[in-house]
């Protein structure tokens, strides 16, 4: 214990040392290369049609695709995948619109043509069928893909996803039907700190120079944000209207589904996975307890161990 007690102390030195020493950017780069390496997960980019998708790929075993939510990207899974990569050739995308793939703010970014733009990356890296997730907007998108590509898709798992008509409001659309700015949609760094709050019920250490560059990012990418997040919603009167939700394009849907929620999503709230339930033919519905929109960041070893077990149980 000593010995172990001595490296992290070496290794938070070392941290502080880089920290005065080193640009932010480049602080950012090493922190998210740390995170990677510890998940077993390497970066990669591929061509899809006129667009260039960037991804993380690691491990060995059955395929395991995962799906971002908005405004996220491919990193929400590091923590995660440092758990799954024993186990499985894990697979997570940067979504087209988000991340280091493509933004064309000419596209339409609703889950249909998402779907299709993740069947043509699949067959672009040669993957017939794989277990999918996706989390938040990556959950409506894949279940939109679960519908459309059955035969690709052996389970379906679904981590709080958007798309499900007729769940409780949860606390953000009530604000936003009472005509405040979606807690998504970041205009600041103070904003984006306030979404960490939201997002999560006790939020995980994140460093410092990740908060500040992702804080960025979001201000960076709020015109075309603010594009996609009202394309995914189609508002009527601050209501979400999806043009494809869950509760239609997965009725009496057969594949092995996860659902998985965190019990205090602030963001979408968790009694949609009640609403689910009876609509498939072969659900599985977790619950974890004092968790928050993202559960794969925030319990990451809690999450992965109700993924394995569900894949397992198939």
């Amino acid at each position: 214990m000593k010995i172990i007690a001595y490296i992290l102390a070496g290794l938070l030195c070392l941290w502080l040392i880089l920290a005065f020493l080193l640009p932010s950017e480049r602080l950012f780069q090493l922190s998210i290369a740390a995170e990677r390496f510890f998940a077993g997960l390497t970066v990669h980019k591929v061509q899809v049609g006129e667009l260039e998708l960037e991804y993380l790929r690691g491990g060995n075993g059955p395929k395991l695709l995962l799906l971002h939510g908005f405004g996220a990207d491919k990193d929400n899974w590091n923590r995660l995948a440092q758990h799954l990569t024993k186990r499985f050739d894990v697979i997570a995308p940067d979504l087209p619109g988000f991340g280091n793939s493509s933004k064309n703010p000419e596209l339409d970014y609703d889950a249909l043509p998402q779907s299709k733009r993740i069947k043509q990356f699949a067959d672009a890296l040669g993957i017939k069928s794989f277990h999918l997730a996706g989390n938040s907007m990556g959950g409506y998108i894949a279940g939109n893909f679960a519908a459309l590509y059955p035969e690709s898709v052996q389970s379906l798992l679904l981590l709080a996803p958007f798309g499900v008509m007729g769940a409780q409001t949860s606390e953000m659309f009530t604000e936003i039907k009472q005509g405040k700015n979606p807690r998504v949609l970041v205009q600041n760094q103070e904003q984006f700190r306030q979404l960490l709050e939201v997002v999560f019920v006790d939020p995980p250490f994140i460093p410092q120079v990740i908060v500040d560059h992702l804080a960025q990012q979001a201000e960076k990418s709020l015109a075309l944000n603010t594009k996609i997040f009202h394309q995914i919603h189609n508002f009527d009167q601050g209501i979400p209207l999806p043009t494809s939700p869950l509760n239609r394009v997965l009725k009496d849907y057969a594949a092995p589904t996860l659902v998985l929620w965190g019990d205090k999503d602030r963001v979408l709230d968790v009694s949609g996975a009640q609403v689910l339930k009876p609509l498939l033919l072969n659900p599985t519905v977790e619950v974890i307890t004092n968790a928050g929109h993202l559960p794969m960041i925030e319990v990451p070893g809690q999450t992965a161990d109700i993924i394995s077990a569900f894949i397992d149980s198939q």
